[in-house]
């Protein structure tokens, strides 16, 4: 079971992996139901992914017709009856013929470099050395929130699977091994990152980032 707290994570993790059901609030942090369901099913893709929605207890019957309209398998109201999810869960996750996983990208731009998914590899004019798969996490995490503050409590669920307790030397050390691998192909990358004391990381795009004031001690 993977737990994304906004469209923007799901889209990430659609990088890697395509799941066999997908159990949706109608309003999320950046965004609702529909943004999900288009991921799934918009014209040209072929995911079986199964998805449920839970709206509220006091939404119209015709937002609830539109969730199935838009390609719901399933609107449940709030609050759920677990036993009635439950089910739903179990039937979904029979499928069949589960969906194939979805490559991530072949490359990507970030901090000035391309970074190579697939090989675990960055490049800058040239020069290429390899990054860790967590190194990779933490670059697409940044990638993808450019400008925004990510959470300490967003990296920690996101790229090492637990919660955030307040300790941040486990990111701290990820950070550097990150950093340490951009400056082998001549890339400062910790003057486009600003850590924030006791909430989280900022990615800037280098223009941005040489606007920017310089960034706190991590």
């Amino acid at each position: 079971m993977i737990e994304c707290d906004s469209v923007r994570a799901l889209r990430r993790y659609l990088r890697r992996d395509v799941p066999r059901v997908v159990l949706t609030r109608d309003r999320l942090d950046d965004g609702y139901s529909d943004d999900v369901i288009e991921l799934f099913r918009q014209p040209g893709t072929t995911f079986q992914t199964r998805l449920i929605v839970l709206i509220g207890a006091g939404a119209t019957s015709s937002h609830e017709a539109r969730q199935v309209a838009l390609g719901a398998d399933c609107v449940q109201r709030d609050p759920v009856k677990i036993n009635v999810l439950a089910e739903y869960l179990a039937r979904y996750r029979c499928v069949e013929s589960p969906p194939a996983s979805r490559p991530r990208p072949e490359s990507f731009t970030f901090a000035t470099a391309t970074v190579f998914p697939l090989e675990l590899r960055i490049e800058h004019r040239g020069r290429s050395t390899a990054i860790r798969p967590r190194e990779l996490e933490l670059i697409e995490l940044l990638h993808d929130s450019r400008g925004q503050v990510i959470t300490y409590e967003t990296l920690y669920r996101q790229i090492l699977g637990r919660r955030f307790a307040g300790e941040t030397s486990n990111l701290r050390v990820l950070l550097n091994k990150s950093a340490n691998a951009f400056a082998e192909i001549g890339i400062p990358l910790r003057t486009m990152i600003r850590v924030f004391p006791k909430t989280g990381y900022r990615y800037d795009e280098p223009a941005a980032a040489d606007r920017g004031s310089a960034p706190s001690p991590g």
